[in-house]
């Protein structure tokens, strides 16, 4: 997958401050150079091959399907507003010297947050249709809790979509409530209100 993702060489390390700006930069011009074609087919069954038989370049990504790369892009979208709201210091108890973000859909956890005291803070991200952000949480949550770094820790991340936000307020999960003291960030980004204007005045 990452060979399909045209940005990689800027996402590979973690990233300051200033650099992560740089990126972000990127990966908005990217999509406002490479958009999504409209979408007018009448047919049930053509669109059906348009979306996730035909490939195509959109936006960072190159020879993937319009289904595959909107799929990536809302999760790169969810992770750039994560990670910028951590740089601009809206978390509580968690001030990043760099962020590593797995964006081109790589293996291993989606965020790795080395913080200005010297911790190393784990996370995961997910762009979820409210009928599946259940599902997203409760797998996010178990991935995390697999790696020993995480239980040592006793903090992590999650960034996801903001209009799944109602829902999960109060979502409860039991691996979870077993680590006495854990600490479980869960941070709503509104990519629509944060970086799509940015995209706008480019």
């Amino acid at each position: 997958m990452s060979k399909k993702f045209i940005l990689k060489s800027h996402f590979e390390e973690g990233l300051n401050r200033e650099e992560f700006l740089m990126a972000k930069e990127l990966y908005l011009e990217t999509l406002e150079n490479n958009p999504c074609a409209p979408i007018s087919h009448g047919s049930t069954i053509e669109l059906i091959k348009l979306t996730k038989r035909d490939l195509g370049p959109i936006g960072p990504y190159i020879d993937l399907t319009i289904f595959e790369s909107l799929n990536r892009i809302g999760s790169d979208l969810v992770l750039l507003t994560g990670a910028e709201k951590l740089f601009n210091d809206k978390i509580p108890g968690i001030s990043p010297s760099t962020i590593t973000l797995k964006m081109g859909n790589k293996a291993g956890e989606d965020i790795i947050i080395k913080t200005t005291d010297g911790k190393t803070i784990f996370g995961e991200a997910f762009n979820a249709a409210p009928s599946f952000c259940k599902t997203k949480m409760r797998d996010s949550i178990h991935k995390l809790l697999k790696n020993q770094e995480v239980i040592k820790e006793k903090k992590a991340v999650i960034f996801c979509n903001e209009d799944i936000k109602e829902i999960l307020t109060g979502y409860s999960n039991q691996r979870l409530l077993v680590q006495h003291g854990f600490k479980l960030h869960i941070i709503y980004c509104d990519y629509e209100k944060n970086l799509i204007p940015q995209l706008e005045t480019n």
